[in-house]
């Protein structure tokens, strides 16, 4: 404190007082992660940023890989020598060493020298990693469908234990939803009429189906109280995807017998196969 007194005029009092700063967050670092899918590919995951990690972890664990992540270069080295990886996807800017001294030490190592690694980085250029073996180099942000074909480019794709079945008269729809579900590496039995699906279903091991419910000789509704009086269909996830208004009768009846109901129409395919990665069977468990 002081004070500054001129006769005449009065006196002016100060005062210093510290100030706080408000302190900044520190920027989040996600935990490491492991994602189990039993008999799957494994994807070792190295990136530093919580929310990209947070989607390639998602992606991949719907689409059915397991996954282990590392969030440094020396925590991946660890990790490239205790376990064996199917594909690894790599970010360039890491906080102990560049993704490609990492490359570096990882194709001098034998364990894992030649499994695929994507680059995931700001700008996609090849030359940036020049002269290393990498499968693949993405952009960020990252587009995870582009990350997921990349993959299954590279010979990567989970292997499931079962069809899903796709019902539909509709000739055009039939061929998108086989295209759609088999880029994603389903496996598809496709029928026209729900009698020809129905013996489908009794002779095929199957994982979910995609229904259509306007079809000729047996509709939707009629091949769900059917499909569900079987043993495969008691268990077995069935999405509807269709064009019909539905009214308050025909919601109340889906909800007894379908997971799910999908519109046809715009992103109707990709909304549908959002709905049929939900009931992938998946666990992960936090280190």
């Amino acid at each position: 404190m002081g004070v500054r007194s001129t006769p005449g005029a009065g006196s002016v009092f100060h005062a210093v007082l510290p100030r706080r700063m408000k302190a900044e967050p520190l920027p989040a670092t996600p935990r490491p992660i492991v994602t189990l899918n039993v008999g799957a590919p494994t994807i070792l995951v190295v990136e530093d940023n919580a929310s990209d990690q947070a989607s390639i972890v998602g992606a991949l664990t719907k689409a059915g890989y397991s996954v282990q992540t590392a969030t440094t270069g020396a925590q991946a080295l660890v990790r490239l020598r205790e376990s064996d990886f199917d594909a690894i996807t790599l970010d360039l800017l890491l906080p102990d060493m560049s993704g490609v001294d990492l490359l570096d030490q990882m194709r001098a190592e034998s364990r894992n020298a030649d499994v695929p690694v994507i680059v995931l980085t700001v700008v996609a250029e090849k030359g940036a990693v020049a002269g290393f073996r990498v499968t693949d180099v993405l952009a960020k942000p990252l587009d995870t469908h582009a990350l997921l074909n990349a993959l299954r480019r590279a010979g990567v794709s989970p292997q499931r234990h079962g069809a899903v079945l796709v019902v539909d008269d509709d000739e055009g729809c039939l061929k998108l939803m086989e295209a759609t579900l088999e880029r994603s590496g389903y496996e598809t039995i496709c029928r026209k009429d729900g009698e020809a699906a129905l013996q489908a279903a009794a002779e095929s091991s199957l994982i979910a189906v995609v229904l259509d419910l306007i079809m000729p000789r047996l509709d939707g509704f009629e091949f769900l109280e059917r499909f569900r009086m079987t043993e495969a269909g008691r268990s077995t996830p069935v999405i509807v995807w269709t064009v019909k208004d539905l009214s308050t009768h025909d919601q109340a009846r889906l909800r007894q017998t379908a997971q799910a109901v999908v519109m046809k129409g715009n992103n109707g395919a990709a909304a549908l196969l959002r709905e049929l990665d939900a009931f992938l069977p998946r666990r992960q468990v936090s280190e």
